[in-house]
């Protein structure tokens, strides 16, 4: 079911243990494997079109039960409701300050980053199927519940599956082939700058 995503982070772990290597020959190896993997050297893939989807579906899923989550807050907290969205925009300045670095350092072919950015939406997927339990049984046992809470709540499941999707996907490992491959010749530079400095 998550055979791609597996392949990505394997394939990742894989490099993290060759790429310690001084051999130039061998790192020229290691860049021509990934380079079979990452298959076109320009495309979608290495646009980060897969990355920067599921994070755009992860945020859109992680806005959706924000305000009656904050509601919830600043009723048991007699807090005045006009100030709800100061609870929403703090909450939201910090999950993105959690997303975007991760996300930059997976472009950098960081497979502990890929690990954060997972969990993160490990997370978010907990709350958005937290949230449309909630819904659904308010709107089984209450009074008076709109409608567009449950329909919000289901649209925020779907962003959050269409998040994982993009992450478990063929283009996602050549993205992330890509990226390694990046570290990789990143590395060589590096060596090749050594020599010079002494």
């Amino acid at each position: 079911m998550i055979n791609q995503l597996k392949k990505s982070l394997e394939l990742g772990a894989s490099i993290e243990k060759q790429i310690g290597t001084d051999d130039p020959q061998r790192l020229e190896s290691i860049k021509d494997d990934l380079k079979d993997q990452m298959g076109a050297p320009v495309g979608l893939h290495t646009a980060g079109v897969p990355l920067i989807f599921s994070a755009l579906f992860a945020l859109l899923s992680f806005v959706m039960p924000q305000l009656t989550v904050w509601s919830a807050v600043f009723n048991w907290m007699a807090w005045p409701q006009h100030a709800v969205f100061v609870g929403i925009i703090i909450t939201g300045l910090v999950y993105c300050l959690l997303m975007f670095p991760s996300m930059t350092l997976i472009s950098k072919g960081s497979v502990s980053a890929l690990k954060v950015y997972l969990l993160l939406m490990l997370l978010t997927a907990v709350v958005a199927v937290l949230y449309l339990l909630y819904t659904i049984i308010t709107l089984l046992f209450a009074a008076e519940y709109p409608m567009g809470y449950p329909i919000g709540a289901f649209i925020g499941l779907v962003f959050i599956l269409a998040s994982f999707i993009c992450l478990n996907s063929a283009m996602f490992v050549k993205t992330m082939a890509f990226y390694l491959h990046n570290r990789v010749w990143r590395r060589q530079l590096k060596l090749q700058q050594l020599p010079k400095r002494k």
